[in-house]
Parts: structure tokens; C-alpha cells; sequence
């Protein structure tokens, strides 16, 4: 046998051997990767009455600097694949609701307005969970597409406030609510799928990643309970536009540590959709065909700590 032919063969077995266990490590899941951080969070969500296309009523609830804690991680379990998931949890904050109502159709303006400065975050809780399949990995740059589920659940209560109203002439009533009486609570229940599109860039120490996330909000829910008048509003929503954004910064301290700053944004656009009502003194009900709609939007700056094992 000549040289170049013994030369061939031996790289030919090389080959041979080596594809396999490149398939198995392949196949085989690798590491995990963890993170826990503290932000700050500004929430906003709108909720809407309408008698038709005629707007009734709008009350617009915001809470900002709100602290939050986050927890997360991901895990690769093999042919590029990666399964991820986080935590957001509300830590308590304050928050402000304004309420108007437009019940007299000769006048374009509100009729009616409240004005709550004593309002409170009761609940925020935001949960991720996506998988994502890895596309291109030069080592310095990732590209991945992946999909996932959602839920979001934010609830505020208002308290106390002021008022003006329109009783026989406009705005001739004006005065304040009992300081500390509870007026008006209301809570979003927004579960979401989407699709998503990740991107990572090592530059040194340095890890720049982000991703977009485009779906839907389903089976969104808002539930208001009157508690002056003893009535709970009940909205199935229609199913909703989601978008989202990620974006995070880490620098590598430790072989298997580094430290990270990230920003999210999620919004839910406006939907319609069917309201129930009911007396929670009498049990007396009643149902409004596409009587409600709603929106939600949330900002949230994080930094913490990442480690793989």
C-alpha cells in the first residue's frame, strides 16, 4: 500500500470514529445556567366600559418604582435545544388610579371623575417558560428561534380619593371618600404563547443577548369589585396582540459566575370582550355582550448574578 493510500484510509477510520461521538455529545444535554436579581418595575394596565362603540367609562391604574425579584434559568438538553424560564414577583409598591366616566352623550368630555392617590399594588407576578432551538454558534455569536407560555397576574386596590360629579349641572358635585375605605379593586389574569427570536454576542468578558417575543394573550380575564356597591365585574377578554423584548449585559467575573444588568417590556394591546356582573350581597347578576376591554404594559430594570453548573 502507498503512503497516500495508507494516509487515506487511517483519516477515513478517524472519521468514522469521530462522527459518532460528535452525534452523542450532540444528543447529550449540557450545562445549567442560573440567575437571581433585584429591579424595579413600572406597571400599567387600562380597563374600559362601552355601551357599543361608545366609551363609558375608563379607569387607568399605574403603579412605578415598583422593587421586584427575579428568578430564572436555563438548561441545555441536547440537538441544540435549550429550555429557559423566569420569575418575576412584585415586592409590594404604591400606585394611582384615576376613574372617569362620559354618561352624558351631548357633552364630549368626562362627566365624572375620581382621583385615588391611595392605591396599592396588591400583586404582581410575571412567569416565562421557552424553548429555543440554536440555529448558528460560532462560539462568539448565537442565533436561535424558539416559542413559549406566559402568565401575568397584577392586581392594585384603591382607597379613599376625591371626586367630581355631574348631578344636575355639569361638574357640580365635588368631594372625598372616606381616607383608608377601600373603593375599587381590579386584577388582570393574562396568560400568552408567543414566538421568539434570540440573538447572543460574546465579546470577552462580555455577553450582549436579547430577544423579541411576538404572540397573543388568551383567555385574558379582569375582574372589578365595586366595594361601595357591593358588584363584581367579570371580563372575558378576546384574545390580544403580545409583544415583548429582552435585553441583558453580563460580564464574566468568575469561571462560572458573572454579574448582569437586563431590561423587559412586555405589552398587551387593546381587546374587547363580554362582562358579567354581579351582586355580591343579593346574588343578582346580569351579562353585557362586548361590554369591556382592557390593556397592559410593563417595564421592568434588573441586575443580579448568573451562575452555570
Amino acid at each position: 500500500m502507498s503512503k497516500s493510500s495508507f494516509l487515506s484510509a487511517l483519516l477515513l477510520a478517524s472519521t468514522s470514529l469521530s462522527a459518532p461521538t460528535a452525534l452523542a455529545q450532540d444528543a447529550t444535554a449540557g450545562s445549567v445556567r442560573y440567575y437571581a436579581g433585584i429591579g424595579m418595575a413600572n406597571l400599567k394596565a387600562g380597563e374600559y366600559v362601552y355601551d357599543g362603540d361608545r366609551k363609558l367609562s375608563q379607569l387607568d391604574w399605574e403603579s412605578k418604582g415598583v422593587i421586584t425579584g427575579t428568578i430564572g434559568g436555563e438548561v441545555d438538553i441536547g440537538y441544540a435545544w435549550k429550555l429557559k424560564g423566569r420569575l418575576d414577583v412584585g415586592l409590594g409598591g404604591d400606585g394611582f388610579m384615576e376613574d372617569r366616566d362620559w354618561l352624558d352623550a351631548s357633552y364630549s368630555g368626562w362627566t365624572h371623575q375620581s382621583l385615588h392617590p391611595d392605591t396599592e399594588l396588591d400583586r404582581y407576578v410575571n412567569v416565562l417558560l421557552e424553548a429555543e432551538k440554536t440555529l448558528v454558534d460560532t462560539g462568539a455569536t448565537r442565533l436561535g428561534v424558539g416559542g413559549g407560555i406566559g402568565y401575568t397576574d397584577v392586581k392594585w386596590t384603591a382607597r379613599g380619593g376625591s371626586y367630581i360629579y355631574t348631578d344636575v349641572t355639569l361638574h357640580d358635585t365635588v368631594g372625598n371618600f372616606a381616607d383608608g375605605v377601600k373603593g375599587i379593586s381590579y386584577e388582570q389574569r393574562i396568560p400568552t404563547v408567543f414566538l421568539s427570536a434570540n440573538a447572543e454576542q460574546r465579546i470577552g468578558a462580555l455577553t450582549l443577548s436579547g430577544v423579541l417575543r411576538g404572540g397573543a394573550a388568551i383567555s385574558y380575564k379582569g375582574i372589578d369589585d365595586h366595594w361601595l356597591r357591593n358588584l363584581r365585574f367579570t371580563d372575558s377578554l378576546d384574545p390580544a396582540p403580545m409583544v415583548g423584548a429582552t435585553v441583558t449585559a453580563d460580564y464574566q467575573i468568575l469561571q462560572s459566575a458573572s454579574v448582569y444588568l437586563g431590561g423587559d417590556f412586555q405589552k398587551i394591546f387593546k381587546t374587547r370582550g363580554d362582562t358579567h356582573v354581579r351582586n355580591t350581597v343579593t346574588g343578582a347578576s346580569g351579562s353585557f355582550e362586548d361590554g369591556a376591554a382592557a390593556d397592559f404594559q410593563s417595564i421592568t430594570i434588573s441586575a443580579g448574578v448568573k451562575g452555570t453548573f
